[in-house]
């Protein structure tokens, strides 16, 4: 197989990867086995062999008698199991030596991860030794809780054997970083009838090589199989640093960076990073107060606007963006009236793409997208709105998000349809003609195609692929309506011509 990437190292990134070949968007560039996978530090109690919550009652191994797993008739075939033979042998042979019992394992289901690589050290020497390389930042000031969970973590593996001496406790702190810094986060399988599930994280070992930027030009997913691929979402040139984004691009600035030094320990230097307005985005920009129509942008402790060039202090500025966090933090989220009158009110204070407004909107456009799958007759009124928000986000989406995106793909999808069902309602109304119907449709038909184009590359079982297999059916459905459409237009010896853009409107591969 033709290699598609090349590890590289600098004093800035580490280790690194780059395009070893040109590489298209949409093309894989790599798909990655967990090296090792399972329960956050966190964690609340979840079974030992497959990480479904245990809620109220758990059997214990018949092999060791030790590992708590599923009650009843045990974990479900289907899924992976992670209780494997060499970990049950080893559990065995130290509750006839120490006397382990179930009972001690229940509190320490977060320190699972680091047991079980600890087991791989002499099993898989190769990875082991890959799985040892990675950043762990082990210099870096941690939380207290974080370290707190360092060392509890140290005395479970003495207390299950596995530490001989001092550099043996620091071989675990040292593992329990390199979780800590490269792990991903993966959807763990969920309770049968209830749906609640635990998140999980598996540390990947190519993966965990991609370099941060907040632009990316990857973007990753991890099947119920916990395989994660990796997928160009822009063209990348042979030779390109492949950069993957660990943070929310729907977030500011500040927020970004105090995720990545919390849980990366970096700062991130990126284009995006070191401009105020965020590319343009004004992501975290607020209103002037004193031109009132400006943007104003924080540098330091003074923010100043773009247009009339008024500085404010962030004392007066930045306090009354923080009320405006603290509001939406307050607020029934899934309430359309609380939700638009935090819109409405905070509009008076931040920029109409500022992060916060997102948030809301972006809740505000879900709960109206339920009242109208809900509802029998639902008004025009919630249809425009919806497909008002849809359009201000898409606006953001597309400034930040450049090529393929899993969020804007969802954006297009809920866009189309709102576009689809108000131009159905006004035309059964007969408030527009066949001919605008028409456009509504072609218009409809434009942002679904570029949805489902970046859909395809989802894995099929996860939310985003079943929504792929879902736009596919409706695309043809579309197709059909609109080309019934024309055939009554010509039927009625008129012409049909578009006022829509529609050379984007070829056939879905």
């Amino acid at each position: 197989m033709e290699t598609k990437y090349e590890v590289k190292h600098s004093e800035v990134l580490g280790r690194y990867l780059v395009a070893a070949k040109n590489l298209r968007a949409g093309e894989v560039i790599l798909s990655d086995r967990p090296f090792v996978l399972g329960p956050s530090s966190d964690s609340s109690f979840v079974c030992f062999n497959c990480y479904r919550p245990l809620i109220n009652k758990f059997f214990v191994c018949k092999k060791c008698a030790v590992a708590p797993i599923c009650p009843g008739d045990g974990c479900p075939d289907e899924l992976t199991k992670w209780h494997v033979q060499t970990e049950c042998d080893y559990l065995r042979e130290v509750k006839l030596n120490k006397g382990l019992n179930p009972i001690q394992m229940v509190p320490n289901v977060g320190s699972q991860l680091p047991f079980r690589a600890m087991l791989r050290r002499d099993k898989t020497v190769k990875e082991w030794e890959q799985f040892m390389m990675l950043e762990t930042h082990l210099d870096k000031k941690r939380d207290s809780s974080m370290l707190d969970y360092y060392e509890n973590t140290v005395k479970f593996i003495d207390l299950i054997g596995l530490i001989k001496n001092e550099s043996d406790s620091e071989l675990v702190r040292k593992i329990c970083a390199a979780i800590d810094v490269n792990s991903f986060e993966v959807r763990g399988p969920p309770i049968p009838g209830i749906g609640c599930a635990e998140v999980l994280r598996g540390v990947y070992l190519q993966a965990a090589l991609l370099a941060h930027d907040c632009t990316p030009n990857t973007q990753i997913a991890i099947n119920d199989n916990n395989v994660l691929v990796c997928n160009a979402t822009t063209d990348i040139k042979k030779g390109d640093v492949i950069y993957y984004n660990y943070t929310d691009p729907l977030k500011g600035t500040a927020i970004r960076q105090q995720h990545l030094s919390i849980g990366k320990y970096f700062q991130c230097t990126c284009k995006r990073c070191c401009d105020v307005t965020e590319l343009g985005s004004f992501i975290s920009s607020a209103l002037c107060p004193a031109c009132k129509t400006g943007y104003a942008s924080k540098s330091g402790d003074v923010w100043e606007c773009h247009s009339c060039k008024n500085k404010v202090d962030d004392s007066v500025l930045g306090y009354k963006v923080q009320c405006c966090s603290d509001k939406l933090a307050s607020i029934n989220k899934k309430d359309e009236k609380e939700l638009e009158e935090y819109i409405r009110n905070v509009s008076l204070v931040l920029a109409p793409s500022h992060y916060l407004l997102l948030d809301a909107k972006q809740r505000l456009a879900g709960v109206l997208r339920d009242a109208i799958h809900r509802e029998p007759k639902p008004t025009k009124k919630m249809m425009r709105r919806k497909l008002e928000l849809c359009r201000e986000l898409l606006a953001v989406l597309e400034i930040l998000c450049t090529g393929m995106n899993r969020t804007k793909a969802i954006t297009m999808y809920e866009l189309h349809a709102s576009i689809q069902q108000l131009g159905k309602k006004l035309f059964d109304a007969r408030e527009i003609n066949a001919q605008k119907y028409c456009d509504e449709l072609i218009e409809s038909e434009k942002h679904l195609k570029r949805s489902i184009e970046m859909l395809l590359i989802e894995p099929g079982n996860s939310p985003e692929g079943e929504l792929c297999s879902r736009a596919l059916e409706e695309y043809r459905i579309l197709k059909d309506t609109r080309s019934k459409l024309l055939e009554n237009i010509n039927e009625e010896g008129k012409v049909y011509i578009t006022e829509v853009d529609d050379e984007s409107l070829n056939d879905v591969d």
